[in-house]
């Protein structure tokens, strides 16, 4: 399965309350690391360091928060299929109900 068609997938899952989900990316060819950190770079994924069971880790959010939109994900999950870069994205994390403190208000 391409990486945009199982993330297609996993967003086709989530509740329609869900503020974070998290992503991950594990790549069947190391030697496509590089190529793949530029592909993702606009999705704001984090690469692994030491080991684990993924290479890239992305924070995606829905409406607000510190993640990227599922656009651009999608898009960047995209442009691996695009140049050939096979492996596997799951999801990890999904995170409902949260939502932005209210402005804070100094003075009278």
């Amino acid at each position: 399965m391409s990486h945009a068609a199982a993330f297609d997938d996993l967003m086709g899952r989530q509740s329609r309350d869900w503020s974070l989900l998290e992503v991950y990316i594990a790549l069947d060819d190391p030697t496509r690391l590089n190529e793949a950190r530029v592909a993702l770079a606009r999705a704001n994924a984090r690469p692994l360091k030491g080991e684990g069971d993924h290479d890239f880790s992305i924070t995606v959010a829905h409406t607000h928060g510190h993640g990227a939109r599922d656009g651009v994900v999608r898009s960047a999950l995209a442009t691996l299929d695009r140049l050939g870069i096979t492996g596997h994205t799951w999801g990890g994390e999904a995170y409902s109900l949260l939502r932005p403190a209210p402005a804070h208000r100094a003075g009278p």
